[in-house]
This record gives C-alpha cells, sequence and structure tokens, in this order.
C-alpha cells in the first residue's frame, strides 16, 4: 500500500505538483537528516546533504525515474551523497596537509595562495561559461568528482564531460591569457 502512494506522490511531483512534493519532503526529511548524520557526524552539513537531495529531485523532476521503492532511493541518493562528500573532504584535507609539508620546508606560504584580484578574475571567467559547463568544471575542480562521478550524476557520457572540461579549461586560458606566465 505504502508503496502505490508514493509512486503516485511521484508520478504528480513529475507533472510538477508542488504539494506532493512537499508531502515527500515532509515524510522523509527528518529521518534523511538522522541517516545522513551518521556519515558526517554534522548536523548543518545533514541537513544541506538531505535538502540536495530534493532539490536534485525536483530539478529533475521531468526526467525522474525510481526503479525501486520512493523510501529506498531516497536514502541511497542520501548516503550516495554522504560518500561524495566524505570523499571531497578527504581531497580538502590532503591538499591542507600538502600545503603545511611544504610551508614546513621553509617555502613560502603566498606561493600557494592566488591573489584576490586573480580569483576575481578567475571566477568571472568561470561565470560566463556556459551553464553546463560551468557546473561540469566545478563538480570537478571545487568538488574534486571524477570525470565518471559527474558523468553519472548529470547522466552525461564521459566524452562530453571530458569535451566539456577541455572547453573549460580552453575558455579559462583565453580569458586569463594576460595573467599565464
Amino acid at each position: 500500500m505504502e508503496g502505490n502512494i508514493e509512486n503516485s506522490w511521484v508520478e504528480k511531483i513529475r507533472n510538477g505538483d508542488e504539494q506532493a512534493f512537499e508531502t515527500l519532503f515532509r515524510t522523509y526529511y527528518k529521518s534523511l537528516c538522522t541517516y545522513a548524520f551518521h556519515f558526517l557526524a554534522n548536523r548543518k552539513e545533514a541537513e544541506e546533504t538531505s535538502q540536495e537531495v530534493f532539490v536534485k529531485i525536483w530539478e529533475k523532476r521531468e526526467t525522474l525515474q525510481i526503479t525501486v521503492s520512493v523510501k529506498n532511493y531516497l536514502f541511497r541518493s542520501v548516503r550516495n551523497h554522504c560518500l561524495n562528500q566524505i570523499q571531497h573532504r578527504k581531497v580538502k584535507d590532503k591538499y591542507i596537509h600538502s600545503v603545511r609539508e611544504h610551508s614546513k620546508q621553509n617555502q613560502n606560504l603566498s606561493d600557494f595562495l592566488l591573489e584576490p584580484w586573480l580569483a576575481e578574475e578567475i571566477e568571472k571567467a568561470i561565470h560566463a561559461m556556459p551553464e553546463k559547463r560551468k557546473e561540469i568544471f566545478r563538480l570537478s575542480r571545487e568538488k574534486g568528482l571524477t570525470y565518471k562521478k559527474i558523468a553519472e550524476k548529470l547522466h552525461l557520457s564521459i566524452k562530453t564531460v571530458e569535451t566539456q572540461m577541455g572547453l573549460a579549461l580552453k575558455d579559462l586560458r583565453e580569458k586569463l591569457k594576460e595573467y599565464i606566465r
């Protein structure tokens, strides 16, 4: 019985029914936050993760395909999102460790930091990219996702991700050529 009700919610959500979406959200949000907290050990991150899963559902509602129970789909989505965040934390921690090691070797920390004006120019160049290219670039460079993970997340081929990343880097080189030595 529960599965039939949930399947009708999904069908209504696919058709843009905000009330069905809100019902789904209210039904599972708290338990998804609790589940995410077990992975992330951070209440705010757990809440943000759960919210992001619902945002993605709404954004992709027209093409939403749930082949398992809605509950399983939501919990699996939160789990995968948490695992991606944990992986991203590891990448950040590794980078921080690397910077600290280099600074211990009497290197100037300013070698690793961008001048604020250059960071602003880079951000402007990224912002000027087409939306999908910008999203792919940010997932790769800021979130640390592999091309394969990006392709899965955005439902694209790996080749498309590779091509878009190549174009993103070309855009950056072109827009920042006066700063490249």
